[in-house]
Order: C-alpha cells, then structure tokens, then sequence
C-alpha cells in the first residue's frame, strides 16, 4: 500500500510539472492591467487617425514611458505599416537603447517609410551604421521624409553642410547631398557611396556641375577675320593699350619707302631709279590716313596759301621747312612704286604713270 501511494504521489507531481508553463520575465517595466488594455486599445487605433489626432496619441505613448515599450515591440510586427512606423517613432521619443536589435530588424522592412522610421529612430539612439539610408532619404520626393531624415542626422552628427529640404535649386540640394556622403565616405571608408552619386549626378567633389567636355578634334571657334589665324591670336592690326599699329606715322614721322635715301629726292627705295621703277616690284604697303586740316585753317596758320598738291611726299626730317613754311600733310591711302611726276622731286605717283 505504501508504494501504491507514493506511486501515485510521483505521478501527480511530474503530470503538474508537464503542465505548468514556462514564463520568460521581460526586461521592461510591465503594466497593469488596467494600462495595458489603453495601451493596446490606442496602438489598434493608429490605422485611423491623422494629423493631430495620431500625434495625440503618438506622444501619450511615448510620454508613458517604459511599460508601453513590450506593446511597441510587438507592433513592430503589425500587419499595418503604419502602425509598425509610428511604432518605431514612439521607441525614438522613449531612447531606450535595449530596443535596438528589434529596430535593427524593423530597419530591412520591405515598407519604405517603416525603414526609414526605423533608420531614423536607430541614428538618434547612437546606432550610425543606419545613416546611409538617411542620406538617401535626403533625396526624397516627400519634404517630410527630406526634414525628417536630416533632423536625425544634424541631431546624431552636429552637421548641417547647409542642406535644406525645401530649396528648390536641385544643384544646390545635391551639392548639399553629396557633402553628406564625402562625411560618411571619411568615416565608414565607403568611397563607393560618393563615387557612384557623383557619377549619376554629373558632380564635381566640390558639389558643382561638371563642364562636358568637348569631342576630341573641336577647337573654340575663330575670331571673325582672317581665316588663317590661330584661335587664341589676336587679329592683325590690333593694338593694345600701350602699343602703336606698325607702319603707323605720327606728325614727325613718314613710312621707311616714302623717304628719300641715298641723298636722292626720288622718294625711290633703295637704289632704285625712274628708269628701273618697272624691273621690280615693290610689296604694297598700307599708310594710315593722316587728318588734313582745311585749307583755310591752313592759310590762318601759315599766312600762305595751301600749295601741297595730293600725293606729295614729306621731305626728311633734315630738311623740313621752318613751322611758318611746313607743308600740310595730305592722306596716302596707297603707294605702289613711287615715281616722279613730271620729272618733280619728291612726287609720288602710282605705278605704271610715271617713268621717262
């Protein structure tokens, strides 16, 4: 009988044992009864409020404290993405780091806006190995997802790099994008994640638009004028501030070909004579026109009527009339082997008019 008993004793022991659940105590504080039911009851309401009313009810969660974050947890599993986001939001607000390995998990959802809550929540808690997938959301369509996105980091990194979501110059905002990702490049060593935004925006490292470059075999375009001339020369003639045109004359001076040399009066070049002017041909050479005073100015100055006749060559220098006798300049377009007229000295004439 005795055995019997404790037999049975044994048995009822090891059949209540079998029964009993096993329960895993949690790390959070637990609410009561009473509170977890209005908790529960406002997470079940996230799907159908907006604007004000879901952030009313957002930040009572959060402003609960610690027994409201086993309920969050389990809404990270939600069937409803928003209420899976505004989860994450909530966990944000409370900061307890003890949530971060369902966060992480929350952070590969297949929803966008649940990964970037999550990303998000996971950079103000310390955890920056999340932060590329805010430097992505800075590209954003949505201006919320942009302001949210760069809050967190300015908070988690104390940079700014002059980014605003609402600015409307896209090259400005890629610029600012790309200064985000050269910080992250410096910090992770992740050059690939600038190098490929450069390359898909056309940036300079500095932010800027890069230049296109030119096919090869293009050259910048000529200068009206001669055709011959380099593309970077400047066009023959042209004078600069504080140079003169060649074969310029200034009042005291004449062209080299018009002054009489070896002591003749011919106004010949060289060695040549009148009766050699046609046996060889002298390059023309382009005079300026110099301003001819009229003829009455002429008389008032001189006291003597104008007798200069047109194409009449100014002696040298050596023997120039005195100032009351100077003969008035006149204009020379053009003078192509000079010879006497009419056997005069110092006349010039165009060629093929003169000779014996």
């Amino acid at each position: 009988m005795r055995t019997a008993a404790f037999a049975a004793t044994l048995l009822l022991t090891l059949t209540a044992c079998s029964t009993t659940e096993t329960k895993v105590e949690s790390p959070f504080e637990s609410p009561n009864d009473l509170m977890a039911v209005e908790i529960s009851r406002r997470i079940e309401q996230i799907p159908y409020l907006h604007r004000e009313e879901l952030l009313e009810n957002l930040l009572w969660l959060g402003q609960t404290g610690e027994q409201t974050i086993p309920a969050l947890l389990e809404a990270l599993r939600h069937d409803n993405a928003k209420v899976r986001s505004s989860a994450a939001w909530v966990l944000g607000r409370i900061g307890d780091r003890r949530t971060i390995p369902q966060l992480r998990t929350a952070a590969k959802d297949r929803e966008e806006t649940v990964r970037l809550e999550s990303a998000r929540t996971l950079v103000l808690l310390g955890d920056l190995d999340q932060a590329p997938s805010l430097i992505e959301g800075l590209d954003s369509d949505r201006k919320e997802v942009r302001y949210l996105c760069h809050e967190a980091l300015k908070t988690a990194t104390g940079h700014d790099f002059g980014y605003d979501h609402l600015a409307v110059n896209q090259t400005e905002v890629r610029g600012a994008v790309l200064k985000w990702r050269q910080w992250w490049s410096e910090y992770s060593g992740d050059q690939r994640f600038t190098a490929s935004y450069q390359q898909r925006y056309g940036l300079m490292p500095n932010g800027s638009a890069a230049q296109p470059a030119s096919p090869a075999g293009e050259v910048q375009p000529r200068p009206m004028g001669d055709a011959n001339m380099a593309p970077n020369s400047m066009p023959q003639g042209s004078m600069t501030p504080n140079s003169m045109p060649q074969n310029s004359m200034t009042p005291n001076s004449m062209p080299q070909n018009s002054m009489p040399q070896n002591g003749t009066e011919t106004g010949m070049p060289g060695n040549q004579t009148p009766g050699n002017a046609g046996s060889q041909a002298t390059p023309r050479r382009a005079v300026p026109i110099i301003p001819v005073p009229s003829e009455q100015a002429n008389e008032q100055a001189t006291g003597q009527p104008n007798e200069q006749h047109e194409g009449q060559a100014m002696p040298p220098a050596g023997e120039r009339p005195a100032p009351n006798e100077m003969p008035v300049p006149v204009p020379v377009l053009e003078i192509e082997n000079p010879a006497p007229k009419n056997g005069a000295a110092g006349q010039a004439q165009p060629h093929g008019n003169g000779g014996n």
